[in-house]
């Protein structure tokens, strides 16, 4: 007994003279998952802040209430460390706000069964958290004052610099996707909270879109002759890039082979230059001026349902995140909503076979992946058309390509019936040629080719033979913002207000003013962008959106 208490303060001497050793081992683990899956600044951020606040807890750590604050830090790390890790492990993957909804909507049987996934890890969390304690507990013993203190104070400027830098940059600008508390917590050794922050709050919007009941003063449906109504939702189409508008490449064979059984719009304007505000805007009474919750409620699926119309929403895309919050609070209203996790757009065809099996009328709608960046893998090795000496260039026309088979797909499910397909791309996309893969997204000072999409009706022959139709060319300018109409009207639902900004409509007036929207929510009239990308800068005024807008 004499030798083992003689023994241990012996040990204890040995085991702090590695407290440099358990300081950085602590840091290794913790950057581990995100070596693999964030660049490399963001890697060299989380270190920094990672070593300022072990070395912060080593400062108290002498107190009682210091020690607690200590393991409570420890946990959070350990937490942090353990969803990163173990989503990069099994899922390949960095955690994102789809995992973290996933987590926030699961129940318990659901948890239960997938725990298994995570309990061969457990010794690794274990031993991550063991040695940060540890970390901690040698540093507050061995570290000087100097250091520590100095740890205090530069985590205090750390998150202060961080803090304000993000605060300007949401007043400025540019990312208003992310609240404030979630860009700060990016730049942390807690940065898999950020996506939590998120989940949380598009599901909050989700509710509220969902729960809101807007009234109409009178909801009813004429008889069309149509009883299935699909709309495909493209993603990231130029019409300059379609030889249904005159490219040159033949990059729209099936849309070019059927346009006298369709109703092109040659001058189709997008309201925002991505998915997330387009989309919703496209599908909803709301557009640039007025984005609020009331109006994204009112939209084309909620209507569909009051009329009496089956509905369901097939996707290729995401339930959530960034680029779908709003989309989904807008597709979970459909009575059957689904997305498909796939990368080509043919895998949707299997569901919408078993949608046009529902008896009665229907409106279906299909939200692929299109040709949105990277467009190389977009479309099947069968669809690689084209090769020239530009791999980007291709990839793109190639995408644009296999949508167009896609499109033949659907019409050739839809010839034996009396149907009716309306597309459109969600936005545009500018070409940049100082960019390698050429083609980007509208961001700040946008041309006028982020908001260029193509736009058409088609029309079965059944549904043809069985009323007179508009066919041929929509050739005056129209935006897609009041598409939410042109459904309805397409669909003959009145809600009992005149839908006049529908082609299709007696009363109908071409619009001569058109608000588009940029990712940073700055409104700018269409006539006052540039061209293109390469064209002069025009310094383009814009204002901010209604302070009402989300």
């Amino acid at each position: 007994m004499s030798f083992i208490s003689a023994s241990l303060p012996i040990i204890k001497k040995n085991l702090s003279q590695y407290f440099i050793l358990a300081f950085l081992f602590s840091m290794l683990i913790q950057i581990w998952p995100a070596a693999f899956t964030q660049p490399l600044r963001f890697v060299i951020r989380i270190a920094i802040c990672n070593a300022l606040l072990l070395l912060s807890a080593a400062a108290i750590y002498r107190y009682f209430l210091g020690k607690i604050a200590s393991v409570l830090l420890t946990t959070a790390l350990t937490l942090n460390f353990a969803i990163s890790f173990c989503t990069w492990r099994i899922y390949q993957s960095e955690f994102s706000s789809v995992f973290a909804m996933s987590i926030l909507t699961t129940h318990m049987s659901e948890a239960s069964s997938m725990s298994g996934l995570f309990t061969y890890y457990f010794p690794i969390i274990a031993l991550y958290f063991t040695i940060t304690i540890l970390a901690i507990h040698y540093l507050a013993g061995n570290a000087s004052s100097t250091l520590k203190h100095g740890g205090v104070c530069l985590l205090v400027v750390f998150f202060a610099w961080y803090a304000s830098a993000n605060w300007l940059k949401q007043r400025k600008d540019l990312e208003v996707y992310y609240p404030l508390s979630s860009r700060i917590l990016t730049n942390t050794p807690f940065y898999v909270a950020s996506e939590f922050i998120i989940a949380e709050r598009d599901n909050k919007l989700a509710e509220h879109i969902y729960k809101h009941d807007t009234q109409y003063p009178a909801v009813s449906v004429s008889d069309t002759g149509v009883e299935n109504f699909v709309v495909i939702v493209g993603e990231s189409a130029r019409r300059s890039n379609m030889q249904l508008y005159g490219f040159d490449l033949d990059t729209t064979p099936v849309e070019s082979a059927f346009r006298n059984n369709a109703l092109v719009f040659e001058h189709a304007i997008a309201p925002a230059s991505a998915t997330v505000l387009a989309v919703p805007m496209i599908l909803s009474k709301a557009d640039a001026n007025h984005f609020t919750v009331n109006d994204l409620a009112d939209n084309v699926i909620r209507v569909a349902n009051k009329a009496g119309f089956h509905t369901e929403w097939i996707s290729a895309q995401g339930n959530s995140g960034k680029s779908n919050n709003y989309v989904v609070a807008i597709a979970s209203l459909s009575q059957k909503a689904q997305w498909i996790d796939t990368s080509y757009d043919e895998d949707l065809l299997p569901e919408l076979d078993k949608a046009l099996t529902v008896a009665g009328r229907k409106l279906i709608v299909l939200h692929i992946n299109g040709s949105h960046e990277m467009a190389c893998i977009r479309y099947p090795a069968s669809a690689d058309y084209y090769h020239t000496d530009d791999k980007y260039e291709d990839c793109y026309n190639n995408a644009i390509r296999y949508t167009d088979h896609v499109i033949g797909e659907v019409t050739k499910r839809l010839g034996n019936s009396a149907s009716a397909l309306l597309y459109f791309s969600d936005h545009g996309l500018e070409k940049n040629p100082q960019l390698e893969s050429h083609y980007m997204h509208g961001s700040r000072n946008p041309s006028k080719e982020a908001y260029d999409v193509p736009q058409f009706i088609w029309y079965s022959p059944a549904a043809l033979a069985s009323k007179p139709r508009r066919l041929g060319k929509v050739e005056e300018r129209y935006s897609t913002a009041s598409n939410y109409e042109l459904i309805l009207s397409l669909m003959g639902i009145s809600t009992g207000i005149p839908h006049c900004k529908s082609p299709l409509e007696p009363c109908y007036q071409p619009e001569t003013s058109f608000s588009v929207m940029d990712g940073g929510r700055h409104i700018f009239e269409y006539d006052d962008l540039r061209s293109n990308f390469s064209s002069p800068d025009v310094n383009a005024r814009y204002r901010k959106a209604d302070k009402d807008s989300l």
